[in-house]
Formats: structure tokens, C-alpha cells, sequence
């Protein structure tokens, strides 16, 4: 999880996940062959994005 409880932008204590996949998916800058859904975080009051992360990490080293 995240380290916030509450939206920076308008202080909203509702935060939920979404997930990014396909054509959204990040990529490594060498390789285009391996990739990795991104997950968000993301206020439900007014859509301000908190944080991103990719889903498998491991694919990046």
C-alpha cells in the first residue's frame, strides 16, 4: 500500500486502486519483449492520481 491515508490535492480519505494493462503497460527502456501492468492509486472524490507503481518489478533489473 500506499504511505498516505488522505488526497494531497482536495484531503479526501477515500483512496482506491485502479489498474493500467495492454497498450498502458510500462516497458523497460532496453527491452519491449517483457512489460508490466501499472497499478494507481487514486482519490475517489476528485480522480487525482497519488501514486504509481508497476505490478512486477523484477522485470525492470
Amino acid at each position: 500500500m500506499i504511505e498516505t491515508d488522505k488526497c494531497p490535492n482536495c484531503g479526501c480519505n477515500e483512496i482506491e486502486r485502479g489498474i493500467q494493462k495492454g497498450q498502458g503497460s510500462m516497458h523497460p527502456m532496453d527491452s519491449f519483449g517483457l512489460s508490466s501492468n501499472v497499478i494507481a492509486y487514486i482519490c475517489t472524490e476528485c480522480g487525482y492520481i497519488i501514486a504509481m507503481r508497476v505490478e512486477k518489478p523484477k522485470r525492470f533489473k
